[in-house]
């Protein structure tokens, strides 16, 4: 499939007629600094010819061969706006020019690469993309990475283990998070932390909603969220930032970036901590307990030649929690000192090489690891009651190879190995994890207004039987004010550690959770010890898992109805097959339960996403959008009832699709932000809204929805406002939960009206 990609753009390039002109230069920023890997077009105004070369690491670029005629150049790069100017070509003519780029500051032009692995334009990506820029980020106040999330259309934050992310009606540990294309790990139960993500050295965030299996590998079943850290674009700048707010939170950071001839660099600190909060006075337990986090990033890159350059970034993050709870020991209640620790890290080198300006090769080595410890200890004594551990390490290698050829083709092909390990006592006899992939995709011009892309990966495991995840997407552009886009694709989830391999019993409350290939084991431990009131289903039944498979369609319309209105839709719709669930599988005699994983049933999600944005040239600096998504997620149930048929009576087993738990079926947003660049004044004011849901079938656990199984709705009021003054420093006020919403049972992480301030200084 690989070669066939290749074949195809060398047939295409082959059978371009021979041209005469000659066109060099070199991209700049405004202040002077080289541009590397900019994309750079040539049009022609007359002919369906588009020619794409991408600039070299010293920022210069060549077009050999050029049809005499007049084009239309355009040069692009992520962060800096699109430059378009005519220029026109006789034969044999070798022209040399030089080019300037300015710093993006919104919207229009926005370069992404989550969707293609390539640089594209924003308006030109087929599939469901949306992206959040530095600015919105510094508008609204927000510090983390789940406060962002949680204002944007379609994404819905839920607290389980951490604060996570719903994303077109799944679960958090379907959906990919990532922080510079390369994956972050260390899930609880599934869940991924946003809040351990800073948002203090990022330029903009790529969500790519929809299967992304076909690029990025398991756990991109839902979609991807790709976090771009900032890059230096002038010889210094240097910002500090701190925050202090209700319930004694803090957040604090200084973020530095250089940039030297050959060589540039980051380096970021970030300190953040609350006193906690508790919604529920009748525990001794808060419902956020007291801790602190910090994090650090660094990264390096250096110019060999023009053709060469090496680079290597690092990222460190940890976090320390404290808190009291009362426990059952025998029969009677003691009280404990909790305290929990995770930290993870990882660091990547990179080698980037370009032959000439048609191919570029990037070799990457991803290392991380992740681990964390909680400890309980009896009040009164300080004895140790329980402990656990849990030290996971990842490490990836890959090579891709871009090649950008003279038409409108362009090829991306990868391969690489995984290696994944995991330490602790509540997993037995864990293998390590080994994978191999590859991928291949090819995007094909058809015209200046068609697009399509097509590609494919193939993963194999060690633990799980291989996996082919094809792509297909294209975006049609009729005229000016329509733009039509369609995506399909097939997606997988891999299973985790802790669905294989979990060996664990909760210390506090006595449940048991056993992996599909621990669970006959674990099962005849206890019931050596006596612990076994009932057997639900006999443990040698038991299979182990395999992956889920998904497939999915995406279909939407981009209207630009005017320079300052803009309307999206989408429809969406993914299948899910061999959905891993948990299912009691024994009781207890102290009346708890025994848990284990299997590939159950069928979902489907479905439902319709919608923005629109609105930012009137009339009033400057205003900026209006509203978002609204209906989702429609449901899963497979069987029911058995007795029946009499021909005079006798059996058994008749009926299949139904029944709502997902915790899934709001109506959710929207309106966001509007106003800047007033002469008094250096800037305001935000941001509403998040959820419709009731089926919150728990605790009534006779019918698999029905009952009158007391609603969530209530809620309404989310946020606000800040903001002065610049003295062209460095930038004070902020904010007012969080305007409406001080509290509910312990469907939104826990929030604590009702908060308020903060921050204080920003840019030093260059």
């Amino acid at each position: 499939m690989v070669c066939f990609f290749w074949i195809v753009g060398l047939l295409i390039s082959a059978n371009t007629s021979a041209q005469e002109a000659h066109f060099s230069g070199t991209v700049y920023t405004k202040k002077g600094a080289p541009v590397s890997h900019a994309h750079v077009q040539l049009h022609h105004q007359e002919k369906p010819l588009l020619f794409t070369v991408v600039s070299q690491t010293d920022g210069s670029f060549l077009f050999d061969g050029i049809e005499q005629g007049s084009y239309i150049l355009t040069i692009q790069s992520l962060g800096f706006n699109s430059l378009s100017t005519p220029i026109s070509f006789t034969s044999g003519e070798q022209k040399q020019h030089d080019y300037r780029l300015s710093p993006k500051t919104y919207t229009a032009g926005t370069m992404v690469i989550t969707a293609s692995r390539t640089h594209q334009q924003l308006e030109d990506v087929g599939v469901p993309l949306t992206v959040v820029d530095n600015k919105e980020i510094e508008l609204s106040g927000s510090t983390r990475l789940s406060e962002i999330l949680a204002e944007q259309t379609g994404l819905t934050v839920v607290s389980d283990h951490g604060e996570g992310i719903q994303v077109q009606g799944f679960d958090p540990d379907y959906t990919l998070i990532m922080i510079d294309n390369q994956p972050v790990i260390g899930r609880v139960a599934g869940t991924l932390d946003l809040d351990r993500i800073s948002l203090g050295a990022i330029k903009q965030i790529e969500m790519v909603k929809g299967p992304s299996s076909a690029l990025w590998g398991s756990d991109a079943l839902a979609g991807v969220i790709n976090i771009i850290t900032e890059k230096p674009e002038e010889a210094l700048n240097w910002d500090i930032n701190g925050r202090y707010g209700s319930h004694t939170s803090f957040d604090g950071g200084t973020n530095l970036r250089f940039k030297h001839n050959k060589l540039q660099g980051a380096l970021f600190g970030n300190i953040n901590g609350s006193s906690g909060f508790d919604l529920n006075t009748t525990t001794i337990e808060p419902t956020v307990p007291e801790y602190t986090s910090y994090t650090f990033s660094a990264s390096l890159d250096y110019s060999l030649s023009k053709r060469i350059s090496i680079g290597i970034q690092s990222r460190y993050y940890r976090e320390n929690q404290t808190y009291l709870s009362d426990i059952d020991i025998d029969q009677n209640t003691s009280r404990v000192n909790g305290s929990e620790f995770q930290e993870d890290y990882h660091i990547t080198p990179r080698l980037s090489i370009n032959l000439g300006s048609k191919q570029l090769f990037e070799i990457h080595s991803y290392l991380s690891r992740f681990n964390s410890s909680t400890e309980l200890d009896i009040a009164k004594t300080g004895a140790m009651y329980s402990h656990s551990m849990f030290d996971q390490t990842f490490n990836k290698y890959e090579l891709k190879s871009s090649t950008f050829w003279n038409d409108r083709n362009i090829t991306v092909t990868g391969a690489g190995f995984i290696q994944e390990d995991l330490v602790s006592e509540n997993y037995a006899d864990v293998p390590g994890f080994n994978s191999y992939f590859s991928y291949g995709q090819h995007e094909w011009k058809l015209s200046p207004k068609l697009s399509v892309t097509a590609g494919f990966r193939f993963d194999a495991h060690s633990e799980y039987s291989s996996q082919l995840s094809p792509k297909f997407s294209g975006i049609y552009k009729p005229n000016k004010v329509i733009h039509i886009r369609a995506s399909l694709g097939g997606g997988f989830k891999a299973p985790e550690f802790r669905q294989l391999f979990l060996n664990f019993t909760n210390p506090r409350v006595g449940y048991s959770v056993f992996g599909s290939s621990t669970v006959s084991e674990g099962i005849a431990k206890l019931e050596e010890r006596g612990q076994i009131k009932e057997l639900l289903i006999e443990p040698s039944t038991i299979e182990e898992i395999k992956a889920e498979r998904s497939f999915a369609y995406n279909a939407g319309m981009d209207l630009y109805l005017t320079e300052d209105i803009q309307l999206r839709f989408n429809m969406f719709r993914n299948n899910v097959d061999d959905l891993i669930e948990t299912q009691r599988i024994a009781l207890k005699h102290n009346n708890q339960s025994v848990f284990s994983y299997f590939n159950l049933s069928k979902i489907y999600t479905r439902g319709v996403e919608s923005e629109f944005k609105f930012n009137p040239s009339f009033i400057n600096g205003l900026r209006i959008t509203l978002g609204y998504q209906f989702l429609d997620a449901r899963r497979l149930i069987q029911r058995e009832h007795d029946d009499v048929v021909n005079g006798e009576v059996v058994t008749v087993t009926e299949s139904e699709y029944i709502p997902i738990l915790n899934r709001s079926k109506h959710s929207g947003n309106a966001k509007i932000y106003y800047t007033h660049n002469k008094l250096g004044l800037e305001s935000s004011l941001r509403l998040r809204y959820n419709g009731r849901y089926w919150f728990t079938d605790s009534y006779q656990r019918n698999q029905q929805i009952d009158a007391n199984e609603w969530s209530d709705p809620y309404l989310l009021v946020n606000a800040s406002v903001a002065k610049r003054f003295l062209k460095r420093f930038r004070l902020q006020l904010g007012i969080n939960n305007l409406t001080d919403y509290q509910s312990p049972a469907f939104l826990p992480s929030n604590p009702g009206i908060t308020f903060y301030t921050q204080l920003n200084v840019q030093l260059h």
